[in-house]
């Protein structure tokens, strides 16, 4: 079975040129902002809408001046590890089921995790025994369930575009990634989301945006129809939970997001100071509002 799933056609604006700083600087003296010199944004997804959230600032440094960010935390690599270890795994399993092959084995979801493992920067990390510690759990407990697995991956890393319609002459996109899109029994899809870390309340995974915005993705972009489930697999404590998104609900996400696409593109981008913004801001050097009210 192919591994190419149909996507949405994205849309695209051309960025203008910055002005010259004079000009800003004289600009931002008269009480501007220099993000009037930056275009509307004309595409979201889940981390850029959650940055917003957190500060509207941050937003634009990151996703409108795309400043550099740090490097990698060793905890995101670590999950960026993983993700690439399930990744690998069931591609091939997929792959050599096609073939009548035998489906990979304990040693190879070992040897996937070796190559990953290879790849990151955890290596170089002070703890990297500590890191390498907390993976030989989760491969157990991720072998534990994949191993007597009975639904059918049909791809990793889906990629959709889901275009939105803002008025007659306004349209944005909504892009993101599935980490795993499985055939249930029923002949409906499930969404997979692998999250390394402690696991969420059932509160939160009802309400999660994120999952939302996958369901909507896989029904009106990828047109896989409405998912049975989605469902977010904490892989280090061999947890999966699973919750409903009905077509009403996804309705009412996609309208929601049209607001919200609105709003961001309307924005002034003001800072808005807290722990949780500027704990782990990657841009402190470019906000005097971070030293000063954080």
């Amino acid at each position: 079975m192919t591994n190419v799933l149909a996507v949405a056609e994205g849309a695209g604006t051309a960025r203008p040129a910055w002005p010259h700083m004079q000009e800003m600087a004289e600009h931002v003296a008269a009480g501007g902002s220099p993000f009037d010199y930056v275009a509307p944004p004309d595409w979201f997804s889940f981390s850029s809408i959650d940055t917003f959230d957190r500060c509207p600032r941050q937003y634009a440094l990151r996703y409108l001046c795309r400043l550099q960010v740090e490097p990698t935390r060793p905890a995101a690599d670590f999950g960026s590890a993983a993700h690439a270890t399930f990744e690998m795994f069931t591609r091939e399993r997929r792959e050599r089921l096609g073939r009548g092959q035998e489906p990979p084995d304990r040693a190879d979801l070992v040897r996937f995790f070796e190559v990953a493992w290879a790849t990151s920067q955890l290596a170089a990390e002070p703890d990297a025994e500590t890191w390498r510690a907390r993976a030989e759990p989760m491969l157990d407990r991720f072998w534990a369930v994949e191993s007597v697995a009975s639904t059918q991956t049909l791809s990793e890393e889906t990629r959709f575009r889901l275009r939105l319609e803002l008025d007659m002459e306004t349209s944005v996109v909504v892009t993101g990634f599935i980490d795993r899109i499985d055939r249930v029994r029923s002949g409906a899809v499930e969404l997979i989301d692998y999250k390394t870390g402690s696991p969420w309340s059932p509160e939160d995974i009802e309400s999660s945006l994120q999952l939302s915005i996958y369901a909507l993705g896989c029904r009106d972009a990828l047109g896989l129809g409405r998912p049975e489930r989605v469902t977010l697999d904490f892989v280090e404590h061999g947890l999966r939970f699973s919750a409903e998104r009905s077509d009403a609900a996804l309705d009412d996400v996609r309208e929601g997001l049209g607001r919200r696409a609105r709003e961001i593109r309307n924005s002034r981008f003001a800072p808005t100071p807290s722990s949780r913004a500027c704990g782990w801001c990657d841009f402190a050097a470019f906000c005097s509002e971070r030293a000063s009210r954080a």
